[in-house]
């Protein structure tokens, strides 16, 4: 009797050693999906659709900010491109460079003040697209969203 407890107790300890690596590997195969098949177009940027809008966010910006005194400051700012045809995310693709570019001398000519006004604001992220769309030569972008934004 006492061989046939000792018997089912490793083979039951077997099973759970089976099961628990087979969970082990499941969740290893799942975490390497989602990790791999992250959707990138075409490597360089994630696009995003939402009701007929497409959204494209670009690196972080850190920009020192126009003085108006003696005092320098500074913008640490994420921002988001809104555009509404698809196949415009090509464009802003091969272009980020100059839409940075175009992005950071917009953001050094603004002081402390009128980045931290609320109706500044509303102001700088329209001059932002009118700024990226002359850039660009077409009116591509449709809106700006700042996804983050510190000002010191």
């Amino acid at each position: 009797m006492a061989d046939v407890e000792v018997s089912e107790r490793k083979s039951i300890s077997k099973i759970i050693i089976i099961a628990l690596l087979v969970l082990i590997l499941l969740l290893t195969a799942a975490i390497f999906v989602f990790v791999v098949t992250d959707n990138p177009v075409d490597g360089l940027v994630k696009i995003f659709q939402s009701n007929g809008e497409y959204t494209i966010p670009l690196d972080e910006f850190v920009v020192n900010l126009k003085q108006d005194s003696n005092i320098k400051h500074y913008i640490k700012i994420k921002i988001a491109l809104m555009f509404t045809e698809e196949n415009n995310s090509k464009v802003i693709e091969t272009n980020v460079s100059k839409i940075r570019d175009t992005i950071i001398s917009t953001l050094r000519s603004k002081t402390y003040e009128e980045v931290l006004n609320d109706e500044e604001t509303i102001n700088l992220k329209r001059e932002l697209v009118e700024n990226i769309n002359n850039a660009l030569n077409d009116h591509i972008v449709e809106g700006v969203y700042f996804t983050d934004v510190i000002v010191q």
